[in-house]
């Protein structure tokens, strides 16, 4: 991972969010809530990059980032056993725009989540918590108040492949109850 990715990424994410634009207001909203459109300044871009990458606040990817860099480096916290990647599901919202999972493992522990996608694309209609209901009734997932559908993998339960592909098809049956939802 390189901070000045990162940096960068924070950056754009503020002028998203600035601009109006649906899909920075989206990333932000799902970590800060309504309090995203209130006030959005720079530290807050960087606490939503820095907690997209599995970190808790920016001081600490940026830590992650220089110990990894500099392995001698005196007092630094080791960089965290984390990789991330994304996952095709052979699934599409809609032509030409695929399912996509992202796989998560931190250190032994390893999670499946769509990133909050299905809701970003389909927008928030009135009952859309009732939506989010029903899929999670009928496909037995994780979904959090900000719409990530997410389950963890672990050692005896389903394997990660059936996990990614029951997620996939949450997300694809969540986009698509929301997008027969009556819009204002």
């Amino acid at each position: 991972m390189d901070l000045e990715h990162c940096r960068k990424d924070a950056k754009r994410l503020l002028h998203g969010v600035s601009a109006g634009d649906a899909g920075a207001l989206a990333r932000a909203r799902q970590l800060l809530g309504d309090r995203a459109q209130q006030r959005f300044g720079l530290s807050d871009a960087q606490h939503v990059v820095a907690s997209e990458r599995g970190y808790r606040s920016w001081p600490a990817l940026a830590r992650a980032v220089r110990s990894a860099a500099e392995p001698g480096l005196a007092g630094a916290a080791p960089a965290p056993d984390r990789a991330e990647s994304v996952i095709d599901t052979g699934l599409a919202y809609r032509p030409g725009d695929p399912v996509l999972v992202w796989v998560l493992r931190r250190g032994h522990r390893l999670s499946v989540s769509d990133h909050g996608t299905a809701l970003r694309k389909a927008g928030r209609p009135p009952g859309w918590e009732r939506a989010c209901d029903r899929v999670l009734a009928e496909l037995d997932v994780n979904i959090s108040r900000a719409g990530v559908v997410s389950l963890p993998v672990v050692a005896v339960g389903p394997s990660e492949a059936t996990v990614v592909a029951r997620i996939g098809r949450a997300s694809l049956s969540l986009f698509e109850e929301l997008l027969e939802l009556e819009r204002p």
